[in-house]
């Protein structure tokens, strides 16, 4: 069992940081500050199979577990970032039990699922004897789902006995807007839904964090809520935060009129 799933299903309070930028360097760099994982973003960002590959290998570097989100809950989607061994998966927008129980099927060797056999280097590119991999695969990595829409928690009764599925994931925004109240995140209803989802994870047992707003204030918001763990900010927001506060400093002295 990776160390990262080891502490998660201790019940540790664990921290990450999006990596949405196609260099692998920004995870390297973010790794080695102190996060517990990094969150690569191939759901909504420019990234290809050569450089996910890249970015689980800096993460690995920095010291920090790598989550890969594919775009879509399709096995062949899954296929080619499993075999790169990541730390965790996390499929987006799983709906039903029926849906979980696909992903994890793309995650899981015969008689568990139905993902074909194909480890690259997650078996070490081949120094890890195959069949102590096929004992271990099942406990090697962290399987996600991510709860987005009014559906997924409505069903999340019978989600939570699926086999398999280390954990839950909120997407607030994808559920505000499930409700009509798009990016609304805070809105009472929305946390209603949220601290519903919580209560049932927490009762059975399961790890539940969220991807969410990175603001000290909003930080504290999601903690006091209950999640266990966190993803908050991105490579991007960092970025562009710096630059405009450095122009804000350079401004005072080389535009001045």
């Amino acid at each position: 069992m990776n160390q990262f799933k080891e502490r998660l299903l201790k019940g540790e309070k664990l921290i990450g940081f999006e990596v949405d930028l196609a260099e692998p360097c920004i995870s390297e760099m973010v790794a080695a500050c102190g996060f517990d994982f990094i969150w690569v973003d191939t759901e909504h960002q420019a990234m290809d199979y050569e450089t996910v590959l890249n970015q689980i290998i800096a993460c690995k570097a920095g010291g920090a577990a790598s989550i890969v989100r594919v775009p879509q809950n399709e096995p062949f989607l899954a296929k080619r970032v499993l075999e790169m061994g990541p730390d965790g998966i996390i499929f987006p927008n799983v709906n039903s039990a029926t849906e979980l129980k696909k992903a994890m099927d793309a995650c899981l060797y015969p008689p568990y699922g139905k993902r074909g056999f194909g480890p690259k280097r997650a078996c070490g590119y081949g120094r890890i004897d195959l069949f102590d991999y096929i004992k271990e695969a099942k406990d090697a990595m962290c399987r996600f789902a991510q709860l987005e829409h009014i559906d997924a928690i409505n069903d999340l009764d019978n989600m939570l006995k699926v086999e398999g599925c280390d954990g839950f994931i909120v997407g607030p925004c994808d559920l505000s807007g499930s409700i009509g109240l798009l990016n609304e995140t805070k809105h009472p209803k929305v946390v209603a839904l949220m601290q519903t989802a919580i209560e049932k994870c927490k009762a059975a047992g399961k790890p539940i964090g969220v991807a969410a707003a990175y603001s000290p204030e909003d930080v504290k918001f999601w903690y006091d809520l209950g999640f266990q763990f966190l993803s908050a900010g991105t490579d991007t927001a960092a970025i562009i935060a710096r630059a405009q506060e450095q122009i804000a400093v350079m401004s005072k002295f080389f535009k001045q009129k």
